[in-house]
């Protein structure tokens, strides 16, 4: 396996080639997960898809219809631009329409899906490599891949818009809907849950849109930076793990080309199970022990590989050895998509605020982007070099890490997207404890937080006059516990 010409012969500067195809894919993406958090919080959640689609499209559309490395390297700049930009939207949009208590799962199925999709080129990368024709054998693979941005451009002609994003831009009604029809469950007929929690929704997002910051801002406020920081670091600790040498030690098993590929094809597909697993078990456990066991179990298993790549691989003679370099990097995938894949996806998700999300997501997966570029520039050549113990800075960065999560990562499960503020010291508007249902009057009611017993008050609200749904907000105000109601400048919410 190597890079050849228009002729299928070997490429003499081919590492230099391989690592500007690398360099440029990372570019595209860095460039344009800021552009897309732009997109997405000026037009909408689908919108900023759609863009990432149509760079897809022409970035995959141009690398199968590639002459020339130039051609190629051109056109990486495109791919890379379109996946990463995704990357950076689907979470968002994701975690926006999830339930709290089921947002592990649903954000969790994006590493499902990631993992399918590396799945899937791999498979096929195996599977056209049986094909007589050299250029079919990456042309048509590329050429497949272009079915999916399609298919995300149809499937975003159905799905709803994200019913926050909505509230940022005062469609109150069109959020309403969504929240009410998404979220309704089977024996509520008050439909409790959904009216409660877009009430939330409501009052949130009046004060987010009265603080919704610039750029800069994102590192002026101390809340706004920790968040950017913590989720930042997180993504830096865990991309520079992720340097695997599957390839080298299965040729030190000595397998060929063609063993090597299906060694692959079976490690990948270890993280479609282990990336469901975790997506399935993260809203019972949390997040932060599923963050803890991916950077920890991959230090242990870098270790492994690093003492199997030592002692074994030059010499390539003990088998037993080598075979267990090529379980620890199997054992590696499971715990990096169980843990860090699976949780630091929804992690990153849920700590920014309404109108922090797309800019904060934005500035993680660069810093994910970047870090990766960094060790994938730098891997080939350090491990020609040094052999494994390059493997030592990838152990000790990930000891450090595991360290910093339990010391400073919060945990977010179950918790609201509009209480995460809480978490870093910033108003909270309404808590989803305070929020029920009269049952008698069917009324909406929202308790003072905090209050005691003598000095309860309540907000009542009635939908009299909404279509279809029996009560409103904020209609009338209620004495409880011989306290008056406070007015808060309910007038302007009067029509909700």
């Amino acid at each position: 396996m190597g890079l050849v010409d228009a002729s299928f012969k070997p490429v003499s500067n081919a590492d230099s080639i391989i690592g500007a195809m690398s360099g440029v894919f990372q570019a595209g993406a860095v460039i344009n997960v800021f552009g897309t958090a732009w997109l997405a919080d000026r037009y909408g959640r689908k919108s900023a898809l759609h863009w990432c689609s149509f760079l897809s499209l022409i970035g995959g559309a141009l690398l199968c219809a590639s002459t020339s490395s130039t051609m190629f390297i051109v056109a990486r700049l495109f791919a890379g631009a379109g996946a990463w930009g995704t990357l950076a939207v689907v979470p968002i949009y994701t975690a926006e329409l999830a339930p709290p208590r089921l947002r592990g799962l649903m954000v969790g199925l994006n590493g499902v899906n990631i993992a399918i999709g590396y799945a899937l080129a791999t498979w096929m990368g195996l599977a056209f490599y049986y094909v007589d024709s050299p250029a079919a054998q990456w042309r048509a693979p590329l050429g497949i891949s272009l079915v999916w941005p399609l298919v995300m451009i149809g499937v975003c002609f159905i799905v709803p818009e994200s019913p926050r994003f909505l509230l940022m831009k005062g469609r109150v009604e069109e959020a309403r809907h969504i929240v009410l029809k998404l979220h309704s469950i089977k024996g509520d007929t008050r439909q409790e849950f959904a009216r409660s929690e877009f009430y939330q929704m409501v009052k949130q997002a009046e004060v987010d849109r009265q603080i919704t910051p610039g750029w800069v801002e994102l590192f002026r406020n101390p809340s706004y930076r920790k968040r950017v920081f913590m989720a930042a670091a997180y993504a830096c600790f865990v991309a520079q793990v992720d340097v695997q040498l599957g390839p080298t030690i299965y040729a030190a098993l000595g397998y060929g080309t063609e063993k090597q590929l299906i060694l692959q094809s079976g490690w990948v597909a270890v993280g479609i199970v282990a990336n469901l697993l975790g997506a399935v078990i993260m809203d019972h456990v949390g997040r932060k022990p599923l963050l803890l066991l991916g950077l920890g179990g991959c230090c242990v298993c870098l270790i492994i590989e690093a003492a199997m790549v030592s002692s074994f691989a030059e010499a390539g003679t003990n088998k037993a050895g080598l075979q267990m370099g090529v379980a620890a990097t199997y054992l590696f995938l499971f715990i990096y998509s169980l843990g860090v894949d699976v949780a630091g996806i929804v992690f990153y998700s849920e700590i920014f605020s309404n109108h922090l999300r797309a800019r904060g997501l934005a500035f993680t997966i660069a810093a994910l982007g970047l870090t990766d570029l960094l060790f994938l520039q730098v891997a080939a050549t350090a491990f020609r070099h040094i052999g494994w113990k390059f493997y030592l800075v990838f152990i000790i960065l990930s000891a450090i890490g595991t360290v910093w999560v339990w010391v400073a990562i919060p945990e977010t499960k179950g918790v609201p997207l509009e209480e995460v503020a809480r978490i870093f010291g910033d108003n909270v508007a309404v808590y989803e404890a305070d929020v029920h249902v009269d049952h008698e009057a069917n009324e909406l009611v929202v308790d003072q937080h905090g209050a005691s017993d003598s000095e309860h008050i309540t907000r009542v609200a009635t939908e009299a006059g909404v279509p279809g749904y029996p009560t409103g907000f904020f209609d009338g105000e209620k004495r409880v516990g011989g306290s008056e109601m406070r007015s808060e400048h309910l007038d302007d919410v009067r029509k909700y």
